[in-house]
């Protein structure tokens, strides 16, 4: 059996969700159990997709992992490591530390690794040339073109050249984009992203938008229905800051890509 990892950023559980629901393949889902997993977890059940969460914290869990990899047959063991959202500024290294840790924890038993993450403003950029070392494959997500997403709204619009044609259709309107997932949990993004400086601080990032002169949201339709309570959450966005709400509809075509690249090329190796 094949033991595939997915280390991910929690924006992005939505995206996971849906491969999975989809993928006759997937013989069990683990998750690491942490502070973010939880709501994976959830959607998992609102789908009746069976998973079960599972800890690292000791040498025999990764015994036992390391044991799947030797059984007969041709199906997949999904493992899925859920990290928090860290966001930019000075919790750059944070960011770098958590997805670097991950990598090494779950190289031990996996056959390959994909990385749900972007650039993350350049702080992901070596990731390949530091961990080249590695037995399993390490894939990125990439766009058709091969070029490494910058963040979470460059992959789901599809893409660095997708992104800024998007940017140009707006006609030098300043359109800030929330995806699902964004949008459910705007007002800690807002915080990570460095726009405020906490929670009770909120108010100070209304300068911040005004500032950088935004004065629309788009609602990213990804056709995914996991998040419930996107539509209130744009609204509530829109109105906290004062925008006016757009709507783009994309699609899931680079998550679909590098998942099912990296699973035939696992498939290609036994």
């Amino acid at each position: 059996m094949r033991v595939m990892s997915i280390i991910s950023c929690k924006m992005f559980e939505d995206e996971i969700v849906h491969l999975v629901e989809h993928d006759e393949e997937v013989d069990e889902v683990l998750i690491l159990k942490n502070g973010s997993s939880g709501d994976i977890v959830r959607k998992f059940g609102e789908i009746g997709c069976p998973c079960r969460e599972f800890s690292l914290n000791n040498v025999e869990a990764c015994r036992c992992l390391k044991d799947v990899k030797q059984e007969d047959g041709d199906g997949v063991m999904l493992v899925l490591n859920i990290l928090e959202v860290v966001g930019m500024g000075k919790k750059r290294t944070m960011l770098k530390t958590n997805v670097y840790d991950a990598i090494l924890r779950m190289s031990l038993f996996s056959d390959g690794m994909l990385l749900f993450y972007g650039l993350c403003g350049n702080v992901l950029k070596d990731i390949e040339g530091d961990f080249k070392y590695l037995e399993c494959p390490l894939a990125l997500l990439r766009d058709s073109e091969g070029n490494i997403v910058d963040d979470c709204i460059c992959a789901v619009l599809g893409g660095k050249k997708a992104f800024v044609e998007k940017i140009k259709s707006f006609r030098g309107e300043r359109v800030f984009m929330l995806t699902p997932m964004w949008a459910a949990n705007w007002e800690k993004m807002v915080v990570a992203n460095g726009f405020a400086r906490s929670l009770e601080n909120l108010e100070e990032s209304k300068m911040v938008f005004r500032a950088a002169r935004y004065t629309q949201v788009a609602k990213i339709n990804t056709g995914l229905n996991y998040q419930h309570n996107f539509e209130s959450k744009v609204r509530e966005f829109a109105a906290f800051y004062g925008f006016g709400i757009t709507e783009i509809k994309t699609n899931q075509a680079i998550f679909k890509m590098c998942y099912s690249d990296l699973k035939h090329s696992l498939a290609a190796s036994v």
